[in-house]
């Protein structure tokens, strides 16, 4: 009977480099998340601004995935789409349903149709994003829309400022 050795596996650098971009947009999507559990057990207006400043550090992780992919050359289409499921999740489905704890819910039906539309627009503006994406190379030199983090940024900034304000 032989007994094998096992070889011991060499650390590859290359495979460590290409989760890092990966790690950031994980760490958008738990942003997204946590802001979305927050509002939805929102008792206050407390717990909304925890989950809008979880929304905003969001933005920051989404800001610098795509740069550390671009600085160790690791994009990738797998990392477009993941970037692109985060951002549905942190800036479009958490803010819609802060909005909708913020004070929307008091319009019923209307105020579940805003958020849903919020959510949708910002869907269907990354999907059209990812396809033209896939059938253009290079680097775009203007945006078609208004991007779903800037329109996140915008719906929580107003959140933000009306909690502030104890409007």
């Amino acid at each position: 009977m032989q007994i094998r050795r096992r070889r011991r596996r060499r650390f590859d650098l290359g495979k460590a480099i290409f989760i890092l971009p990966n790690l950031f947009t994980v760490s958008s999507i738990f942003c997204g998340f946590y802001a979305a559990v927050t509002a939805a057990g929102a008792t206050g207006p407390r717990e909304l601004y925890k989950a809008c400043i979880a929304v905003l550090f969001a933005m920051v992780f989404d800001s610098v995935d795509g740069r550390v992919a671009r600085l160790t050359h690791t994009q990738s289409a797998f990392g477009v789409q993941m970037d692109s499921l985060a951002d549905v999740i942190s800036f479009g489905a958490s803010p819609a349903l802060i909005a909708w704890h913020w004070g929307l819910s008091g319009f019923g039906t209307g105020g579940l149709l805003a958020c849903f539309v919020y959510c949708a627009c910002g869907a269907i503006r990354l999907a059209r994003f990812n396809v033209m994406a896939a059938n253009h190379s290079g680097p775009s030199e203007y945006f078609l829309g208004l991007p779903i983090p800037a329109a996140a940024g915008l719906l929580v900034g107003v959140i933000i400022t009306t909690l502030q304000a104890d409007i």
